[in-house]
């Protein structure tokens, strides 16, 4: 009966294991996908400036940041191209499921 309970004990903890991975590569993938988005919105345009929810006002590599940190948060995330400073740039959206 002990070794029968170690056995459940350690496959929860594998399925436990298994979907921690899960998330971390969907997670990843889900950040990756943002930058690539950001980098075909931007082309060759390196000086384009990105609107952020909180109304910030950042460069591409302080925006490729921000999509990282905030997809690790929990937050699903959009870009897309439009109107920041009177010059066409890109704005972020962030919601949750």
């Amino acid at each position: 009966m002990l070794y029968k309970n170690f056995l459940s004990i350690n496959r929860s903890a594998a399925t436990t294991e298994n979907t921690v991975m899960t998330n971390k590569a969907e997670i990843e993938q889900r950040w990756i996908e943002a930058w690539n988005d950001l980098y075909e919105l931007a082309g060759d345009r390196y000086d384009v400036k990105c609107l952020l929810p909180d109304g910030r006002v950042v460069d591409l590599e302080e925006c490729k940041g921000w999509l990282q940190d905030a997809v690790y948060e929990g937050w699903r995330l959009k870009v897309e191209v439009g109107w920041v400073r009177g010059r066409r740039g890109i704005i972020a959206s962030q919601w949750r499921d």
